[in-house]
């Protein structure tokens, strides 16, 4: 976050905020200190509510996007056998470079997949040539029973 140099006689210096993100409030709880409310950049894809989600300092603060999911239905049960969710994450603070830069996780219901964004593209394009995959066996699958019931 920049600064504007030229504040005005006794005011605090008036941020300019990176393109890209907007200046929200963020609860810091402190252990044993009343809670404190302070500004942050926070990336404009970000839906985490920096409030409600109290972090014991700034270091702690992670952004993250609305998930993308895929539930996969199953024969055998009502609920799905699978759910996958896909969401941008944020840690600037992290000394691990690759996840202090905007990165995309892989949620499979507890293993977790750290992509950088050509990984995800490359992946994007690995699942819609899966999904051909799956196109093509429900079509076999499909001819096949029209066989049995013809039969």
């Amino acid at each position: 976050m920049r600064t504007n140099h030229a504040p005005a006689a006794g005011l605090a210096p008036v941020p300019q905020v990176s393109p890209g993100h907007r200046l929200v409030p963020a609860t810091i709880g402190h252990l044993g200190l009343a809670p404190q409310v302070v500004w942050i950049e926070c990336p404009d894809w970000c839906v985490t509510d920096h409030v409600v989600d109290v972090q014991l300092a700034v270091e702690d603060i992670i952004h993250t996007s609305r998930a993308e999911s895929l539930a996969i239905a199953t024969l055998e049960s009502p609920s799905p056998a699978f759910d996958l969710h896909v969401q941008i994450k944020l840690d600037p603070a992290t000394t691990d470079w690759h996840t202090r830069q905007a990165h995309i996780v892989v949620d499979e219901g507890g293993e977790l997949a750290f992509l950088t964004p050509d990984m995800a593209d490359a992946l994007a394009d690995r699942m819609v040539a899966f999904a051909a995959q799956v196109r093509q066996l429900s079509r076999t699958a499909r001819a096949h029973h029209q066989q049995e019931v013809a039969a």
